[in-house]
């Protein structure tokens, strides 16, 4: 007689091939979920590269549409849009990071107007009269006086501010500041007192670091290159210079004489390239190599007067604005470097600055009592 076990052998054997079968749908099922999980991956990365590949050409679009001005571009096609009239001179203009002007007068003036209007949003009233406005990366708005302070302040909101901090910087009007870092921790002033003083951030205070003493009345400084920095000035005889300023060695590169440089309140100081420095003479446009530390040509402007202020509207259109309330339209040229086109009467007085907006728009301030925006 068999043994017990052996009755329920068939049993055994039916539910082992039911598993087998069910082994068998489980990695068919398997097989099919792994596929569908590469073809959703190849679909992810498919996407992502045509994101990527969208994101390169929007960006190329947008570099191409900003480096490539209008061929009818034209500055007498433009038209006032906005014009503020003031009781004094406007001195200064700059564009903060949120898109509003700020101006500052002769009447000790700063205002700040929205973006949109130009209406009028905070006025601060400063003990002289103002020379030079600028905003820091960390926010903090600066402006420089006349009786040589230089003024620290925080924008809270569209219509609050606080003061962070009065610096009694120098003995005479302190013309221009200049960021020596992409950090703002340094930055650099020039003035009447005829000295370039450096600052650095200690905590939340900017504190003098060292002096340059000069025999100059120095009106406009600029960085040109690492360790390296430009600056204008005129002696007590009227002469006016172009030096060039090495940071490390603290010691004058060169210095040249320039017989036609105006030395009023002016921002006459650009640089076209990492190469080519921009200098507004008077009825001329000197050109500096600030490899060569020297001056490697002069243009002169047709039927205009001193150059006051320069805007690099874009890779081929240069602006500028001069004493007798015109704006210059120039064409940027690999050959000549610059080649005069058109003239636009904008003012009634000296145009002391000239910018442009997040939206394109021409901005000019003047001695003429008037900012005007054009379109």
């Amino acid at each position: 007689m068999e043994p017990a076990q052996s009755i329920c052998e068939p049993n055994h054997l039916e539910q082992i091939i039911a598993l087998k079968d069910e082994i068998i749908k489980l990695q068919k099922i398997i097989i099919e979920k792994d596929e569908i999980i590469i073809k959703d991956k190849e679909i992810i990365s498919d996407l992502r590269n045509k994101l990527k590949t969208n994101e390169i050409e929007k960006e190329d679009f947008i570099n191409k549409k900003s480096n490539t001005p209008s061929k009818d571009f034209n500055i007498l096609d433009k038209e006032i849009i906005f014009k503020e009239n003031g009781v004094k001179e406007f001195y200064t203009i700059y564009i903060l990071k949120d898109g509003r002007l700020i101006a500052g007068d002769a009447g000790n003036n700063i205002i700040i107007y929205n973006q949109n209007n130009f209406k009028p949003e905070i006025t601060i009233k400063e003990s002289n009269y103002i020379m030079y406005l600028t905003q820091l990366k960390n926010g903090f708005v600066i402006s420089l006086l006349g009786d040589g302070s230089i003024n620290i302040y925080k924008l809270l909101g569209k219509s609050k501010y606080s003061i962070l901090q009065k610096i009694k910087a120098h003995s005479a009007r302190v013309h221009k500041l200049r960021v020596l870092d992409d950090c703002d921790n340094r930055f650099m002033t020039c003035s009447d007192d005829c000295t370039i003083k450096f600052f650095f951030q200690d905590k939340n205070e900017y504190k003098e670091d060292y002096i340059f003493k000069e025999d100059l009345h120095i009106f406009n400084i600029l960085s040109t290159k690492e360790g390296e920095i430009v600056y204008s000035g005129y002696n007590s005889s009227n002469n006016t210079f172009i030096k060039f300023y090495d940071l490390k060695s603290r010691k004058i590169i060169s210095s040249t004489n320039v017989k036609s440089l105006y030395n009023g309140l002016t921002d006459n100081l650009s640089k076209l390239c990492d190469t080519y420095l921009l200098v507004g003479g008077s009825n001329t446009i000197l050109i500096f190599d600030v490899n060569q530390h020297k001056q490697i040509k002069e243009i002169e402007s047709n039927n205009s007067s001193c150059i006051t202020s320069f805007l690099k509207l874009n890779e081929k259109i240069l602006l500028t604005a001069d004493w007798n309330g015109n704006i210059k339209q120039w064409i940027i040229d690999e050959e000549n470097l610059i080649l005069e086109n058109v003239k636009l009467n904008a003012h009634n007085g000296q145009i002391r600055m000239i910018r442009k907006n997040q939206d394109g728009l021409i901005i000019t301030c003047s001695d003429d009592k008037s900012i005007k925006v054009w379109n």
